[in-house]
């Protein structure tokens, strides 16, 4: 199971679709409070697909949490984002996200 972290309605629909039209099971959240409550008490994901901006906790904060984790540390993260600047990406990948793109 993906599960899709963003905020924008539209493109958490496509990312959604996307996989699943290709034979992944995905489903999306719409904000940082309900992934981490889902993280909580449902099946843990095998695959994070992230935005960065986010509303209330952002991407970058919720990314650190997971890794400082013990249960959710070893589950793969993707950031997404329209935030381009090498700042970012490093920030990410050195905070443990497996990819980052734009």
């Amino acid at each position: 199971m993906i599960w899709c972290v963003e905020d924008d309605a539209s493109i958490r629909d496509i990312e959604v679709y996307a996989l699943r039209s290709t034979g992944f099971e995905a489903c999306g959240f719409a904000d940082g409070a309900a992934f981490w409550q889902a993280l909580q008490t449902e099946e843990q994901p095998e695959l994070v697909v992230l935005d960065v901006m986010l509303p209330g906790e952002d991407g970058v904060s919720l990314l650190k949490k997971m890794k400082a984790a013990p249960a959710l540390r070893d589950i793969p993260v993707i950031m997404a984002t329209a935030k381009g600047a090498e700042y970012d990406k490093i920030q990410s990948l050195d905070l443990g996200a497996d990819d980052y793109l734009v």
